[in-house]
């Protein structure tokens, strides 16, 4: 293989996965900034996400229902046993166009982690709490519980979300095929 036939292939691996990434910023700050008031923008984005999984990687619609689901379930979690409460509702439609979009990133961007359950938690325990620290002081939600237990619930919660996904991501993909 030569330098520019390795280079394209390097290149068609990750950019979609770099692509993917900068997306999935949009969704978030389109989301968790705007709210209800950016509903629109924040469904044509997450379009363009679940596009970009679908042309790029081995998108398989099952696993990405089951994780889309699952993602809502973490939430549902977090907010019924009172820890916080999101602007909007329970599970406010921009919370869900959040997951269906962070879902398609997911699948492409870190479809890598499959099978790497180790790193898979600790980049659930590092990134997850994070996000929901930085919503709340955008007013996404209100946190009812001391900070720490935010931190300490979310990581948990993230580490467990991400190795059931690094785990599922190989196997259901075999089952569809």
């Amino acid at each position: 293989m030569s330098l520019n036939e390795k280079t394209r292939q390097v290149v068609r691996t990750w950019l979609p996965k770099l692509a993917g990434l900068f997306l999935f910023d949009l969704v978030w700050l389109s989301a968790v900034g705007g709210r209800d008031d950016w509903l629109a923008l924040t469904a044509i984005l997450v379009a363009l996400q679940v596009i970009l999984a679908i042309r790029s990687s081995e998108f398989n619609w099952t696993l990405y229902g089951i994780l889309v689901l699952l993602g809502l379930a973490l939430e549902a979690t977090v907010v019924g046993i009172g820890i916080l409460n999101f602007t909007g509702g329970f599970l406010p439609l921009w919370l869900i166009l959040l997951w269906l979009g962070f879902v398609g990133m997911l699948m492409n961007t870190l479809s890598g982690l499959a099978n790497r359950l180790g790193w898979a938690a600790v980049l659930g325990i590092a990134s997850g709490p994070l996000t929901y620290a930085i919503g709340i002081r955008l007013g996404a939600a209100e946190l009812f519980a001391p900070e720490w237990q935010l931190w300490v619930i979310y990581a948990a919660l993230w580490a467990v979300y991400m190795v059931i996904f690094a785990w599922l991501m190989p196997r259901v993909a075999k089952v569809a095929s």
